[in-house]
């Protein structure tokens, strides 16, 4: 478990006003770089400090996983603290000039703080590498913060930059390497994408080597004050098979035939680590964990989440609807097929999902329910958010798997251990075949429409769905506010005129 510590962070929130002000201003308080740097642990705060910051209720603490995201993607048929009128027009979430404006800044803004962040931990790794003398820190520092670059800038891209697919050279975001306040031009989608291979291949030769691998680590355990407390819990930090994971999700995004072998690749090498990670095939009532926390490769720990979810709309054990984000009856039943294959998934149990009202009836998502993680005996994921899991990489087998048995087998592994019948399985009957839709003209292959329905039910309040919709170029779909999506609601425009981190020319 990653323990609560107190740091300063070396820089302070970005502001919005100019280019450069994202280098200005610094906590009189704070401790000056070389000092910081100038032990192990001024390196371990540092990094530590950085996972923090992925906690805050503008990234994955609320608007990067449960929150806005998935309003994007179309989860939630309200959205608590924006309904100001009796009729609720969900596509206002893509008014990201107006009324998200201030919204889709700060997310970028403190993408790129954090981002600063990293890069001074990357930078000093090698001007102070003497001071790293205990055995695997410098590989793991390094190669943790290479990957974390890596996962923000590229969800970063997911959010600013094109459809990939479409315009893969088109200009996207700046890429920074280094803490400084030299501007960075905005690259190229592609460009973007290669940077990030960079940084990630990086990552995976320091971490093959160095990574303890040391995953769910019980703190009851005798051998557990043998251990050295900084490389415990791998699955709370940018860890290797997390590396791994996140080269599959790039080279899958990436799309040529090389790319996706590349992702299928990585995906089976993850999957295969079921000596670390293993589906949870059954849950019930009693033993039911709606984070599925032993499927974590990589997530954040936040301190009191639960303190955070009720000031975001998430607090699973109030009542109102008016303060949760909540699904349609009709849409949670076509989501998870109550009426056919989900009838036995046990993904819509009422620990996941509780339904509410009478005339008007809403189903409100359970997932984060802190009371049952933390009455459970031992660490079952209490203050955890997930930010990658075992099943998407079974969904990366099975978009970019050529042989369409196996891309199904892969679909079904995951449908079967929640439950749905062997009957229900998924078949290759026109598999790769577009699949008519009434009034669409972008439509898709039921091999794709089925991988999404699987994010859906799977990632519901994970804020994977959106991304999964953008980079296939889904006209609309089930909860989509807007009849045909445009280039206008997939890609968030940056910042207006300079942006943050360098000249938007």
């Amino acid at each position: 478990m990653m323990k609560k510590i107190h740091i300063l962070l070396l820089v302070a929130m970005l502001g919005l006003t100019a280019c450069n002000n994202w280098l200005d201003v610094e906590p009189k308080t704070s401790i000056p770089a070389d000092k910081q740097f100038s032990s192990e642990s001024g390196f371990k705060d540092a990094l530590t400090g950085v996972y923090i910051k992925l906690g805050s209720a503008t990234l994955y603490g609320a608007d990067l996983s449960y929150g806005y995201i998935d309003e994007l993607g179309g989860l939630y048929t309200g959205y608590p603290g924006y309904e100001t009128s009796a009729v609720f027009d969900q596509s206002f979430v893509y008014d990201y000039d107006n009324k998200f404006k201030s919204k889709k800044n700060a997310i970028y803004a403190e993408l790129y703080n954090v981002i600063a962040n990293v890069n001074n931990i990357i930078g000093y790794t090698e001007t102070k590498r003497n001071v790293l003398v205990t055995p695997r820190y410098y590989e793991t520092i390094r190669g943790e913060a290479l990957g974390l670059r890596a996962f923000l800038h590229f969800d970063l891209l997911r959010l600013f930059g094109p459809i990939y697919k479409e315009e893969p050279n088109a200009k996207a975001i700046p890429y920074r390497t280094t803490y400084n306040r030299v501007p960075t031009p905005v690259l190229t989608a592609q460009a973007v994408v290669e940077a990030v291979l960079k940084d990630l291949h990086e990552a995976e030769n320091l971490l093959k080597t160095s990574d303890p691998l040391d995953f769910f680590t019980d703190p009851d355990a005798e051998e557990y004050k043998l251990k050295n407390g900084f490389l415990v819990n791998r699955e709370f930090r940018m860890n290797l098979f997390a590396v791994k994971a996140m080269l599959a999700r790039v080279y899958c995004y990436k799309g040529d035939a090389e790319s996706k072998a590349l992702a299928v690749k990585y995906a089976r090498e993850v999957i295969d680590a079921n000596q670390h990670f293993k589906l949870i095939d059954a849950q019930s009532a009693a033993n039911y964990n709606s984070i599925r926390y032993s499927e974590q490769i990589f997530g954040i720990s936040i301190h009191e989440l639960d303190k955070l979810l009720t000031a975001n709309h998430m607090d699973a054990e109030g009542k109102r609807s008016d303060m949760h984000y909540t699904t349609s009856e009709d849409n949670f039943n076509e989501f998870y097929e109550t009426a056919g294959a989900g009838v036995t998934d046990w993904r819509k149990l009422p620990e996941m999902f509780e339904l509410t009202g009478s005339s008007d009836v809403v189903a409100f998502c359970r997932k984060y329910n802190q009371k049952p993680l933390k009455e459970a005996y031992g660490y079952v994921g209490a203050n955890a958010i997930p930010l990658i899991r075992l099943p998407e990489m079974y969904y990366i087998v099975a978009e970019c798997e050529p042989n369409a048995q196996k891309s199904a087998d892969a679909l079904n592994a995951v449908r079967f251990a929640r439950g749905i019948s062997f009957t229900d399985e998924i078949r290759t009957e026109h598999y790769d075949d577009p699949e008519p839709m009434p009034g669409v003209s972008r439509t898709q292959t039921k091999r794709i429409n089925e991988i999404m329905k699987e994010y859906r039910k799977e990632f519901f309040a994970e804020g994977k769905l959106f991304f999964f919709l953008k980079a296939h170029n889904y006209e609309t779909w089930l909860g989509c506010a807007v009849k045909s999506m445009t280039k206008a609601q997939y890609q968030i425009p940056l910042p207006d005129g300079e942006t943050i981190h360098g000249n938007n020319n």
